[in-house]
């Protein structure tokens, strides 16, 4: 090679801020975790790290509010409509098999995913923590290709939790709790392989704060005078709530128990991420006595939001507000500027891309072909707000789910459309719409299209809260627009959905799809079946004691 090339590479690498040694990567990955509620102001040591010294992505969105399929398309970089993994698996018909880890691999989604793209890249690769649902402790045998060191677990309980390690099942003390666990085995990784000039991708994902949410013992008596939000979409009157389409309009107002359990949910999950906000800083702390921390990216991000108590919903996720996808997503490493706000509207389908571009990584055609995703690594060298008002990254994120609702517990026995605690149906499609150009100049709309031809439209610059329909009342031309660009994205695969265009014939494309429901289960399998790894595969606030 000769020293101009050389001096090519090196100052490639310069430009993207990274240092002659590929930089490591940290993942960590919370379950659950909600931005509209405010959960990231009550971490500490996350402000200081990531949001101080880091970048904040405040329209990050994920595409599905639901674990399995989140997790599902992080790892394949691919939208819920392309990978199938459509619920947590617990509810199967005979129409649609819903998702769930046995689907996850008999799809064949574990062939190549982030973890066989970065080992493929030299790097060494650390997982530990929560997998796709329904990975259980019948599976602890099976290890996902691509890892290094796999910890992946197999029960989800906050005291007692179950891993395989390395195929090996592990069931933890009843006194252990699991934050701190995958804390120590993180930090053990990091400490065997200090001074090896390998690069690494960690992949930490603790269960905080889903549901139960139970608190390390040092952090139950925190937060004792904190409540659930109180603003426009908490219990509304029914003015507000029969705009709603399908079952949530029709949702009776939430009692005075229900409310003092959303209240004892809210501050429980606040307790359960003192223990991750720790294990953040103790992670940050070691890299940086290694000398390594300025080498390494740590992304933090959540997997679905929580809604508690909006729009009469006592506690869950599965709908395509913003408070069960928008979700926290914060970036630190070589280059990526400090204390910054970055507005471009990204999705967790941008992951896989952008960590096989940091690693220069090659990724096979046959997967590079089917990415619905773009890497962000450009947005890193933004050092001053973008003052144009125009999204060019992009401007439209996807919202999709299929199935029903969360599980609403008993109390809702005989309201139509309840059937094994959920509400049915709960299929659509809708775009977050978040300052595009021309049509959408200035915009921050949410667009929705239920399986039942009910439709959502909400201007979120009057309306943050998501609380006035306005589907009625958009003019003809403007709903046309949306509803086209929701099918074109809705029905995307690869290079589709990176810079979806308006077609000239808008006006025609709005009516060529029609979204098909997904039916309830079959209702003569019993009562609703989880499977034993994941006792609390979506959450329920009914039925936990709470500390």
């Amino acid at each position: 090679m000769s020293p101009v090339s050389v001096l090519a590479i090196l100052y490639a690498a310069l430009r993207l801020g990274y240092s002659a040694t590929k930089p490591n990567i940290i993942f960590l990955l919370t379950d659950d975790q909600d931005v509209t509620a405010n959960s990231l102001d009550y971490q500490p040591f996350l402000n200081k790290i990531l949001r101080e010294e880091g970048t904040e992505f405040v329209n990050y969105f994920v595409p599905t509010g639901l674990c399995c399929p989140s997790r599902a398309t992080i790892n394949s970089g691919e939208f819920c409509h392309n990978t199938k993994i459509w619920d947590n698996g617990d509810l199967n018909n005979a129409t649609f098999l819903s998702g769930g880890f046995e689907k996850w691999i008999n799809q064949s989604l574990e062939d190549i995913t982030v973890g066989t793209t970065l080992k493929g890249a030299g790097y060494e690769t650390f997982f530990c923590g929560k997998y796709i649902n329904g990975y259980s402790d019948k599976h602890a045998d099976h290890v996902p290709a691509g890892w290094d060191i796999w910890m992946g677990m197999t029960d989800t309980s906050y005291f007692g939790s179950h891993f395989s390690v390395n195929g090996t099942l592990l069931k933890t003390s009843k006194d252990v709790y699991q934050t701190d666990y995958i804390r120590d085995r993180s930090l053990e990784f990091l400490e065997k392989r200090h001074g090896s000039s390998q690069p690494f991708f960690m992949y930490v994902a603790p269960f905080a704060p889903h549901a139960p949410a139970t608190p390390a013992p040092r952090h139950k008596n925190l937060f004792m005078d904190k409540k659930a939000p109180r603003l426009d979409s908490f219990n509304p009157p029914n003015e507000v709530q029969h705009r709603k389409p399908s079952w949530l309009g029709r949702l009776p107002k939430l009692t005075d128990k229900q409310v003092e359990g959303i209240d004892n949910f809210y501050r429980n999950r606040l307790r359960s991420l003192q223990a991750v906000d720790e294990m953040l800083q103790n992670i940050t702390d070691l890299l940086d006595k290694q000398g390594i921390l300025n080498n390494t990216y740590i992304f933090y991000m959540g997997d679905n939001g929580q809604h508690l108590g909006d729009y009469r919903l006592p506690g869950g996720k599965r709908q395509g507000y913003d408070t069960d996808i928008r979700v926290p997503f914060l970036v630190r490493g070589p280059g990526v500027p400090h204390g910054l706000k970055i507005h471009e509207v990204v999705q967790s389908v941008d992951l896989f891309p952008t960590w096989a571009e940091i690693a220069s990584a090659s990724v096979p055609q046959k997967k590079s072909a089917v990415l619905d995703g773009k890497s962000i690594s450009a947005l890193f060298q933004r050092s001053i707000p973008d003052e144009s008002g125009v999204n060019t990254f992009r401007y439209i994120g996807l919202a999709e789910m299929f199935g029903g609702s969360s599980n609403m517990g008993s109390v809702y026995k005989g309201l139509p459309g309840f059937e094994k605690n959920r509400f049915w149906n709960n299929t659509y499609q809708g775009i977050r719409v978040i300052n595009g150009s021309d049509w959408a100049a200035g915009a921050n709309w949410f667009y929705a299209e239920w399986c039942t031809g009910e439709r959502e439209f909400y201007n979120l610059t009057d309306d943050p809260r998501e609380v006035k329909n306005l589907a009625s009342s958009i003019d003809s031309v403007l709903q046309a627009r949306l509803s086209a660009m929701l099918h074109m994205v809705g029905t995307c695969s690869g290079e589709q959905c990176h810079n979806p265009q308006l077609p000239d014939n808008f006006m025609d494309v709005a009516d060529e799809y029609k979204l098909p429901c997904h039916n309830p289960p079959d209702m003569t399998t019993g009562e609703d079946e989880r499977d034993v790894g994941f006792p609390f595969s979506d959450s329920d606030i009914w039925y936990f004691d709470f500390v």
